[in-house]
């Protein structure tokens, strides 16, 4: 049943990244056509194949620390849990 539910998540986050990465896409496309008919002037194509490489990037570390997650998920939540609970409960300075 967990392993369905991690599936399930993991499958949800990745047709997620994927609609991303091809939005940023055709995107790219359709401001590159509108720039050259409009303004005779050319789309910063590095700048958009950079953005696109640290969406794919991110894509990538995503699935390995889920896969991470996946094999120790009781003591990530546990060590999530105590690291939200000490911030959340620190002693707010004044000044």
């Amino acid at each position: 049943m967990l392993d369905f539910i991690f599936e399930s998540i993991q499958g949800t986050v990745n047709l997620l990244f994927f609609v991303v990465v091809l939005g940023t896409v055709v995107v790219s496309f359709v401001f590159a056509d509108r720039l050259q008919k409009q303004h005779n002037a050319d789309f910063p194509w590095p700048k958009a194949l950079s953005i696109i490489g640290i969406e794919v990037g991110l894509w990538i570390a995503f699935n390995i620390f889920f896969e991470i997650f996946q094999a120790n998920w009781l003591w990530i939540s546990i060590g999530t849990i105590i690291v939200i609970y000490i911030i959340t409960r620190r002693k707010k300075r004044r000044y």
